[in-house]
């Protein structure tokens, strides 16, 4: 808590679990110690729910109990299991540190609405990122789908142990492709992927397919008084419990709004 993060934890036999959030606006690197009842706990596991890693987390032993390394980006989460008797075998946590320049991956954005509604939007070309309702085509104010973004960036002959593909701001989720090699899908905050084995020296291709929410697209239903709303019984409200008018909405940002950054790292 003394780092900004919350939890909650649960003792099962030989174990407790903990499963944290850094729910704040600030990267968290720190050394913490881990409360009763496993202070004495033999060793640690780290899980990231959201990408499946998983592994052995650094440990000291000090005077107040076992202390632990925990690294978290704003809006991570990981799921901690304190091994009261047994060793872990996993292999170590990576303890991963930003070196050296990020590279700005610049576009231009050629972009292709590829499913969704009511009418595909026509293709467009982006000089810089920004939510696909600022586009010319009037038809990208109601469209809920998916739109695919490509480009090509050029990596330099620098060394670094794993670069860490940051979206920036995505609206909302995200299917990624590096070198036509899925890297990886995001979901929520933060939008960073690790392609270090997707990557290559020279010229390298990016396709990032978003897609945005429904928003916009109820909200041209009510603009246009279209009838959708056709439940037989309390129908759809507000939160006033009135009923839903999305024509009142304003638009909702959609799309890869970026910046995209590729961020070399050194690995512990």
């Amino acid at each position: 808590m003394d780092h900004g993060l919350t939890f909650i934890r649960r003792k099962l036999p030989g174990e407790v679990i903990y499963f944290i959030a850094n729910q704040s606006a600030n990267p968290v690197d720190c050394w913490t110690s881990i409360a009763a009842p496993c202070k004495s706990a033999k060793s640690v596991v780290l899980m990231d729910p959201m990408t499946g890693a998983i592994g052995k987390a650094h440990t000291r032993y000090t005077k107040v109990g076992i202390i632990i390394n925990l690294q978290l980006q704003p809006g991570e989460t990981r799921i901690l299991r304190a091994l009261e008797n047994s060793d872990a075998t996993e292999p170590l946590w990576p303890m991963a540190k930003e070196t050296g320049e990020s590279l700005v991956v610049n576009g231009p954005w050629e972009i292709r609405f590829v499913e969704g509604g009511p009418v595909l939007p026509a293709p467009a070309t982006m000089a810089t990122l920004t939510s696909w309702t600022e586009l010319a085509d009037p038809e990208v104010k109601r469209f809920a789908g998916a739109a695919c973004y490509s480009t090509a960036f050029a990596l330099p002959e620098k060394k670094a142990d794993r670069w860490l593909l940051d979206l920036g701001d995505v609206r909302e989720s995200a299917r990624v492709r590096v070198n036509n090699q899925p890297a990886g899908v995001v979901v929520a905050h933060p939008f960073r992927l690790d392609v270090t084995d997707c990557v290559k020296a020279g010229t390298n291709t990016l396709t990032i397919e978003v897609t945005n929410l429904s928003a916009n697209r109820i909200r041209d239903l009510d603009c246009r008084k279209v009838v959708w709303k056709k439940f037989d019984e309390i129908n759809i409200v507000d939160h006033n419990y009135k009923r839903l008018d999305a024509s009142k909405w304003p638009l909702e940002p959609s799309g890869l709004v970026g910046p995209v950054t590729l961020i070399p790292l050194t690995v512990e």
